[in-house]
């Protein structure tokens, strides 16, 4: 197996960045999900990275200095999550409320210790010049299923059953190789990333 794969959002999840490591030694790469919460989205806001987390004692601390009241492990779809819920008293009377939760009390939403870790661990990266250039190779896997989807059919299978239509990946990536050589041989350039209508729109404005 790869040391590296080199996938696009859809497949970057905290849980599979643990199973990748743990289970097959493969280092997943990709862009990570947002966190979409409006505290950091506004960035006007205590986020979720401005608490404090004591994975030892199970329990967390706001930016105001306060404990949280509870922790219970759950599960949210398939990912094992934990709720960490402060007090009402404490969010109740305290005097930056509005910058910290829009309800009576502020509850935080984490995954468990390894896959929370992972998930910070890949954000922080993905900020690095050593990602952008590592993950410049997708724009070519993305050209070549472009091309196999256009050109190829590559997303419908023509047969019933998975050896025959292993076949036809096989054989669709031949095809692909023999059409890259043979415009290689005459000449003929790669095809520029085309844009969308909007980029146009802009370009032409300008």
């Amino acid at each position: 197996m790869p040391p590296k794969h080199i996938v696009d959002a859809g497949y970057v999840d905290a849980e599979l960045l643990v199973a990748s490591q743990t289970d097959y030694g493969i280092d997943l790469v990709g862009p990570t999900a947002k966190d979409h919460r409006w505290q950091a989205q506004e960035q006007n806001g205590y986020a979720l990275s401005d608490f404090s987390i004591d994975w030892e004692h199970e329990q967390a601390r706001c930016p105001q200095g306060y404990s949280s009241r509870s922790w219970t492990p759950t599960s949210t779809g398939n990912q094992e999550v934990i709720k960490i819920k402060f007090g009402y008293a404490t969010c109740g009377g305290c005097p930056v409320r509005a910058q910290c939760t829009q309800s009576r009390q502020r509850t935080l939403t984490v995954r468990r210790r390894e896959a929370h870790f992972a998930l910070e661990a890949a954000r922080q990266r993905e900020q690095t010049e050593e990602f952008a250039e590592l993950y410049d190779q997708r724009a070519g896997i993305e050209g070549v299923h472009a091309q196999g989807v256009h050109r190829m059919g590559l997303r419908r299978s023509r047969y019933i059953g998975e050896p025959r239509t292993h076949l036809q990946h096989v054989a669709t990536a031949a095809a692909i190789n023999v059409c890259r050589l043979h415009d290689w041989l005459t000449g003929v350039s790669p095809h520029s990333t085309p844009l969308s209508h909007f980029e146009r729109f802009m370009k032409e404005a300008a």
